[in-house]
């Protein structure tokens, strides 16, 4: 056999053995993606859980975030593998940061109505210095537009009577945090469970996780007076100092975790559809012929060849990846075997039917000249629409000659910090929580100002200027 010719038999396999090509018979080899279930049962059965410094059997039960109480972590590894996805949801919290958290002073109503920076209070200058409230905006920003789930955490000094004020505000991480049952008497969730590895075991004698309490969801502050009255009942070092205020966006039909709208992206099937477009054009392109054969491999496919084969090692375990795409791409080659079927094996929906765990398409040759521009044009503009993102905003119009000018990039940006309102209202809460317990001026007020851009015949520089409008 010359070299050409084991050039034209051999398989290329990516190197993480999840797309292959098969430069003789023109066929891809694509391991699917279902992503339409990632959220499974919406509240699974809640846990006991090992709680550090509380009785086991005194603390409530964890409800699970997803079917197996890891779908952050599920949602930041399938984000994580498309750019659209990873592109909308940077712009979305970067636009939603304006220009950070400012205390601002408000006088006068109307036309007298007059707003200006919040200056000369040490108690809240101190506050603002000692916590990075850009950070914490941030964060809780991030956690907003991923999950619709944020966990902000008030912190006394520790002090007695007049001396006792809030003055740490953080953000805990939503991917590691949890809530417990509802209190059926009161239909309080009351404590936040926090752990850096739900979904991958649960907390245990050695690896405990840590339990805060939960205000109100409806009337945080009003809870949160009625928890320090009783607070006084106690010596001080039993005191509660510490507190998690909930912040979410509100999604219909959840108790405990909200359900952001763009998840409609895996559970309608378009996430899957994107994932098969770049490794169609990547074979087309690097390998500069036409795809004559696309076999498409279910997610399982490996694992349960891994599993009946008891093949454990990555090395093996890439080697037998290798070996079933060419036992398939022989198959396939050659008139020889025309009219032949592939047995494989098979496993069943929910609904109980059987489906198979490989398809095999033959493919129209006219696929070679543009293929799946459109498909990739489409994708991209279906999942900005699901993303409340403009296309133009983020990255180049799709598809060509699509231009926008400035004026209308402009309005379209400003349309969009529009709605970010209930986002900054929802995450600026806390901060009216803090000054109404350690008893700040009336006059107070907190905002995210908007950016605004203007056009070079208003401003000869083109640079952005602020508006301090607050949000009421």
């Amino acid at each position: 056999m010359t070299q050409i010719e084991k050039i034209k038999e051999e398989i290329i396999m990516h190197h993480d053995g999840t797309t292959a090509y098969s430069p003789g018979t023109s066929a891809v080899f694509l391991q699917t993606t279902d992503t339409s279930n990632i959220f499974g049962v919406p509240d699974r059965e809640p846990a006991n859980i090992t709680v550090k410094g509380h009785d086991k059997e005194t603390m409530p039960r964890m409800v699970p975030w997803g079917a197996n109480n890891d779908l952050p972590n599920k949602i930041i590894e399938k984000s994580g593998k498309l750019a659209q996805m990873n592109a909308n949801l940077w712009f979305n919290v970067l636009l939603s940061y304006g220009d950070g958290i400012k205390p601002v002073k408000i006088t006068g109503e109307g036309e007298n109505k007059k707003i200006e920076p919040y200056t000369g209070n040490d108690e809240i200058d101190r506050f603002f210095e000692e916590n990075d409230m850009q950070l914490y905006l941030l964060e809780q920003m991030t956690d907003m537009h991923w999950f619709f789930n944020c966990y902000p955490e008030i912190i006394f000094n520790g002090e007695d009577g007049d001396k006792r004020k809030i003055v740490e505000l953080r953000s805990k991480e939503a991917s590691f945090s949890r809530w417990s049952e509802m209190n059926p008497e009161n239909g309080r969730i009351e404590w936040h469970y926090y752990f850096a590895y739900w979904g991958v075991y649960q907390p245990c004698e050695k690896y405990p996780c840590t339990a805060t309490n939960v205000l109100d969801h409806h009337t945080p502050l009003r809870h949160l007076r009625e928890a320090m009255t009783e607070d006084l009942k106690k010596p001080v070092k039993a005191r509660r100092n510490r507190f998690i205020v909930p912040v979410n966006f509100p999604s219909p039909g959840r108790n405990y975790y909200q359900k952001p709208y763009w998840y409609a992206i895996f559970e309608g099937g378009l996430y899957d559809f994107a994932m098969k477009i770049l490794p169609f054009k990547d074979a087309i392109m690097r390998n500069q012929a036409l795809i004559n054969y696309i076999i498409l491999l279910d997610p399982d496919y490996f694992k349960e060849i891994f599993r009946r084969e008891s093949i454990t090692g990555d090395k093996e375990q890439k080697a037998r990846m290798k070996k079933e795409y060419k036992d398939i791409n022989d198959f396939i080659k050659g008139n020889e075997n025309s009219g032949k079927s592939i047995i494989t094996f098979q496993k069943k929906d929910p609904a109980g039917q059987p489906y198979p765990m490989i398809k095999i398409d033959v493919v129209k040759n006219e696929m070679k000249d543009g293929a799946y521009i459109e498909d990739s044009e489409e994708v991209s503009n279906l999942i900005a629409y699901a993303m409340m993102t403009q296309p133009a905003l983020v990255g180049p119009p799709p598809g060509k000659n699509k231009t926008i000018n400035g004026t209308e990039a402009r309005e379209l940006f400003i349309i969009k910090q529009a709605l970010m309102k209930p986002f900054r209202d929802r995450i600026l809460r806390p901060l009216y929580l803090i000054k109404s317990i350690n008893k700040w001026p009336a006059d107070l007020h907190f905002v995210i100002p908007n950016l605004e851009l203007t056009t070079l015949d208003n401003n000869k520089t083109g640079s952005v200027t602020k508006v301090n409008e607050p949000l009421k």
